[in-house]
């Protein structure tokens, strides 16, 4: 399995550090995939307003691991996915995954430094598309927010809304098709597709926007207060979480509130939420495919197998020996 785990701060960056997973070099801004690992290309492509992307086309010999880990640094994402064998492709935003069957081969979604993004692909599976990181600033003056508005609290509302990827028309799938052709075509016309989509996908939000109800708010001081709850989870997943009274206590609010506003984050409660992450764990560790059972098990601090694996079905609805026979 190819395993790439990354903190996006630019995408120069980012495709440097993936050029060493691929043991080769960058090439006027774009790096070539080694036939030793499959075929296809990463491409950056600067857009006007500072804005950067990503173009791609790859498929790859060996099962493939993308997962962007949360940052610190405040940005948006916006994410337009190809697959062409969607049964073999998982998208997942944090613990929420997006399904092969709501995929329907295609996804345009937007992403924050909050979560950590997870895009997993089987071997001989083709991935298209493109990725244009949106700084916070580009976001407040594109959508026009008002001085009392947050775009992290509109993000964070709409995400609990369920509203966070958007419905992919024709339009949107023939303006990929361009942008992906092999024809060679000027970067300013690469750029107004990309500005395009980008368009397409901030108007249909902004409509969206304008159906929530305000008591679908959450403050930014919530949001960061959630985050804090989140990483003192997911610190340590080997070992029992602390108790909501103690997390309570940690960031100075009352238990309610704090199971409130971290499952309108997250999108479940916290022990809930630490039992997906410690799973998650346990089916990387699995697919790895040089893990036994009782290693992965006894890794993630269950003294009873028996546990581990009941608490893995309820989450996967299979038993690890399962994965355990598909990796090999």
């Amino acid at each position: 399995m190819i395993e790439f785990h990354y903190k996006l701060d630019s995408y120069q960056s980012m495709l440097g550090q993936l050029a060493e997973v691929f043991q080769t070099k960058l090439v006027d801004q774009t790096l070539n995939i080694p036939l030793s690992f499959g075929q296809g290309f990463f491409k950056l492509v600067n857009l006007p307003y500072g804005l950067q992307s990503l173009v791609y086309n790859i498929h790859l010999n060996d099962d493939l691991l993308f997962v962007r880990e949360k940052n610190d640094k405040e940005f948006y994402l916006l994410s337009f996915d190809q697959i062409s064998r969607a049964n073999k492709g998982s998208i997942r935003i944090n613990s929420e995954d997006l399904t092969a069957e709501q995929l329907r081969n295609t996804a345009i979604y937007l992403t924050s430094f909050l979560f950590d993004v997870e895009l997993g692909l089987q071997k001989d599976t083709t991935l298209t598309g493109i990725r244009i990181l949106l700084p916070v600033q580009w976001m407040n003056e594109y959508l026009e927010l008002g001085e009392k508005e947050d775009i992290l609290e509109k993000y964070v509302s709409l995400k609990t809304a369920g509203i966070w990827y958007m419905p992919v028309d024709i339009e949107l799938k023939e303006l990929l098709d361009e942008i992906l052709s092999t024809e060679r075509k000027p970067l300013l016309f690469t750029s107004n597709r990309m500005m395009r989509i980008v368009e397409k996908f901030f108007d249909w939000l902004y409509n969206q926007l304008q159906y929530l109800s305000p008591s679908n708010g959450i403050s930014r001081a919530d949001i960061l207060a959630a985050q804090k709850v989140e990483a003192i989870l997911t610190k340590d997943i080997t070992a029992l979480p602390p108790t909501i009274k103690e997390l309570a206590r940690e960031i100075a609010m009352s238990e309610s509130k704090l199971k409130k506003i971290f499952k309108s984050v997250y999108g479940m409660p916290p022990y809930e939420y630490f039992q997906k992450q410690r799973m998650q764990k346990a089916m990387t560790l699995l697919k790895s495919g040089v893990h036994s059972i009782k290693d992965v098990g006894y890794t993630l601090g269950y003294a009873n197998l028996s546990n581990f694996t009941l608490a893995f079905k309820k989450v996967y609805g299979v038993l690890p020996s399962v994965i355990i026979k598909e990796s090999k």
